[in-house]
């Protein structure tokens, strides 16, 4: 807790995290941040929304990360606990509909964090 203290804490706005590379623990690339999704009835960021793959937009593949797993955002990239295979072996997204509270149920089930209120 003493270090929190001392580090400097900055405020990032969600523009500042676009584009920027996603990497496991190994430094391996997993995708880049596209989004970030915020609950709607606390107002925390839940998810970071990332792609991977494909060319001008085609055949891209978009994934959810809970925030829980970010260990690290600095340097130009987010630093994120789980492992490359996990992210893309995780529920697949369809970037074109809301996310419904089964689904968010579903990804927090399958990396293992619990399902915040």
């Amino acid at each position: 807790m003493d270090n929190a203290r001392k580090r400097t804490h900055v405020l990032l706005m969600p523009r500042d995290l676009i584009h920027r590379e996603v990497v496991d623990p190994n430094d391996e690339n997993i995708g880049y941040v596209r989004d970030l999704l915020i609950d709607e009835v606390d107002w925390k960021v839940r998810f970071l929304h990332a792609t991977w793959g494909g060319f001008l937009g085609l055949d891209e593949h978009h994934f959810l990360i809970p925030i829980e797993a970010v260990s690290y955002v600095g340097g130009g990239f987010v630093k994120t606990e789980l492992s490359k295979e996990q992210v893309h072996g995780g529920p697949k997204l369809d970037p074109n509909i809301r996310l419904h509270p089964e689904l968010r149920s579903k990804i927090y089930e399958y990396y293992g964090y619990p399902t915040p209120g």
